[in-house]
């Protein structure tokens, strides 16, 4: 006999995932209550706030509005959070509260500032890096003699980085930046992740039956990720042809060969727009199911669901949002000069607003791949053989 909605829904929904997302959902939403009220009953106090852009709704709302809004909306992720959480424990999904965090989620998101897509690009590049020291290392414990010649074409590249791009010092510019606007990063993150902590909630909630949509995305999976994979070429293509004679995206009447430390930025961006087409695709892939044989202490174990979905949804989040932030951009002319050749070049090379969307219903096909694959099969009992009798 199939189990009930409520056995499956605790199976998902254990405690410890519980606790640890209402943890978060709570946390990041006491923060946005918390700046909130600052930014309304002591304007300018904070004196960080000064460097973080406004988000699609504070674009025209006034400051103050705009305050007493985000600590509206702090206060009411924290009641939806915690009321989520009883429902969660209890096993039963209202109509009314889904709706609340349907608002706050929506909420959050117009709320969230812009501006992310830059800071996001330079430090998913750092993490780029990081990652592949990783992968190497994990490689010489699996593999020495292919670990060894990995090092050998790491090592080689980093010296071409080092001495004859000046890595080291664009590293040593971008850090104190970094670190002075890190109170807004973290602002700004807190919207994102307590967004995707309650979809997450809101799709574990719900009915468990598929609709017509969702059947459509679990279908039509691995298109939508391999379109959204192919947002990452535009820009990484541009980037790479900062190496040939027809650099594309470069600036005006500059000469990338006089500016070491310009061409490592570029090619930097670039790779880690690549890295992160490669890991969308992930989401179709085997690797993206069980770590790969050659990473040693990993190699052919399952990837845990929310390693791959809790990331990317956060992604998709920013890409939407900072798409959308990016082209109003460059139709106010803050960014560019405000023509429609601007407005299709960067619809074109940062297409952000295509790959955040595409990026989520990949996730979303993902996870329910995943959650159909660990479902347990249910055996039906043998009938017992039934001696017709004929009817005299």
């Amino acid at each position: 006999m199939p189990a009930s909605w409520s056995d499956s829904y605790r199976e998902v929904m254990n405690s410890r995932f519980q606790s640890l997302l209402t943890f978060v959902v709570v946390l990041c939403s006491a923060v946005l209550a918390i700046v909130g009220g600052i930014r309304l009953l002591a304007p300018g106090s904070l004196d960080w706030m000064a460097d973080v852009a406004p988000g699609l709704a504070g674009r025209v709302l006034p400051e103050a509005v705009d305050a007493a809004v985000g600590l509206a909306v702090g206060l009411a992720g924290i009641a939806v959070g915690l009321l989520g959480h009883a429902a969660a424990r209890a096993a039963r999904s209202s109509a009314l509260l889904r709706i609340a965090t349907v608002v706050v989620i929506v909420a959050m998101i117009l709320l969230t500032p812009g501006g992310l897509i830059p800071i996001a690009g330079y430090s998913f590049a750092a993490v780029v890096i990081v990652g592949v020291v990783v992968m190497v290392v994990l490689l010489v414990r699996r593999h020495p003699w292919w670990g060894m010649a990995a090092v050998a074409a790491v090592a080689a590249i980093a010296t071409w980085a080092v001495v004859g791009l000046q890595s080291a010092e664009v590293v040593g510019r971008f850090g104190p930046a970094f670190v002075e606007r890190l109170p807004g990063v973290l602002y700004a993150a807190a919207h994102l992740i307590a967004a995707v902590g309650l979809i997450a909630r809101l799709a574990v909630s719900g009915n468990p039956r598929r609709g017509p949509f969702a059947i459509w995305v679990l279908r039509h999976r691995t298109a939508i990720t391999v379109v959204a994979a192919c947002c990452a070429l535009p820009y990484s293509i541009a980037r790479a042809s900062w190496l040939t004679p027809w650099p594309l995206l470069s600036p005006n009447a500059v000469d990338l060969a006089e500016l070491p430390g310009a061409l490592f930025t570029g090619l930097s961006l670039g790779a880690a727009m690549l890295a992160g087409g490669l890991l969308t695709l992930g989401l179709i892939r085997p690797w993206g199911r069980r770590f790969p044989r050659w990473m040693a202490g990993l190699g052919g174990r399952p990837v845990p669901i929310a390693l791959a979905v809790v990331p990317a949804s956060i992604v998709a989040a920013l890409f939407t949002v900072g798409g959308v932030d990016m082209m109003l951009s460059v139709l106010e002319g803050t960014l560019g000069d405000g023509s429609i050749g601007q407005l299709l070049e960067f619809l074109l090379a940062f297409p952000f607003w295509l790959w955040g969307p595409l990026l989520a219903l990949a996730t979303w096909g993902y996870a329910m791949a995943r959650r159909s694959d660990a479902a347990p099969v249910v055996q039906q009992e043998p009938q017992p053989f039934s001696r017709t009798v004929p009817r005299r």
